[in-house]
């Protein structure tokens, strides 16, 4: 009888990218598989089953034609986690603030200086701070993208707050400039980073290296804020 060849496996990190946000996940190849598998753990721990020799182009035309999913796979596990109590802290311009509720008040938000007050109890309190970040953002982000026109001498674009689930902002073909309320939650630089990103669309429309240099006409230093927004992106989308 022939011998059974033994099985040889490997496993690598690797990581994917998906809109603003980094995805770690284990690259495992096995001599035993015949076809390409995407997992994701209730802990959003992410492993592609790949078999040994399969060319890297094909494993990653995999995982683009599934970043939907995976998006949306990892969005579910985030509010799964998230529970909204006394005592959790918020991010919120770059700090953290902790959540002070108090049932006997009205249901309304009150922002102080270490922590965010919010009236009534655990069930209105995602509505009633969701809410407060996104009259916040729409008051603050404006301003914050009107300083950065003014200073570079661009013309001021019209702008949209969006809810989007990955993307910090974008520029619509129309010239709209959209910006994520989420951003509330970021630093001054990291907010400033995403604006200027999305002002140097407005001369390249694509991510060339003539673009990155425009960032970094508008923006010098933007590489440290903007790895400091994927290194918080989950903190920042959890609700």
């Amino acid at each position: 009888m022939r011998a059974r060849r033994p099985i040889l496996r490997e496993a690598e990190q690797r990581e994917l990218v998906l809109g603003e946000r980094r995805v770690a996940y284990t690259l495992k190849r096995s001599s035993a598989r015949r076809t390409l598998a995407l997992k994701v753990g209730e802990d959003g721990e992410v492993t592609v089953n790949a078999p040994m020799r399969m060319a890297w182009h094909r494993i990653e035309a995999f995982l683009n034609q599934h970043a939907d999913w995976l998006r949306q796979r990892l969005e579910n596990l985030r509010r799964q986690t998230f529970r909204w109590q006394d005592g959790i802290e918020l991010p919120y311009l770059g700090s953290l603030r902790r959540l002070s509720m108090e049932p006997a008040a009205l249901p309304l938000v009150f922002p102080l200086a270490d922590r965010i007050l919010v009236g009534g109890g655990e069930d209105g309190a995602a509505v009633l701070v969701t809410d407060w970040y996104r009259s916040e953002a729409a008051r603050l982000l404006p301003e914050r993208l009107f300083a950065h026109v003014a200073r570079v001498g661009y013309p001021m674009p019209r702008f949209r707050l969006t809810g989007a689930s990955s993307r910090w902002g974008s520029l619509s073909p129309t010239g709209v400039l959209s910006l994520n309320w989420r951003l509330l939650k970021a630093s001054e630089a990291e907010i400033d980073y995403v604006i200027c990103h999305e002002l140097a669309h407005m001369r390249v429309p694509n991510h060339s290296s003539r673009f990155w240099r425009e960032v970094e006409a508008l923006y010098p230093g933007f590489e440290e804020p903007k790895a400091r927004l994927r290194q918080n992106a989950a903190l920042y989308f959890q609700f």
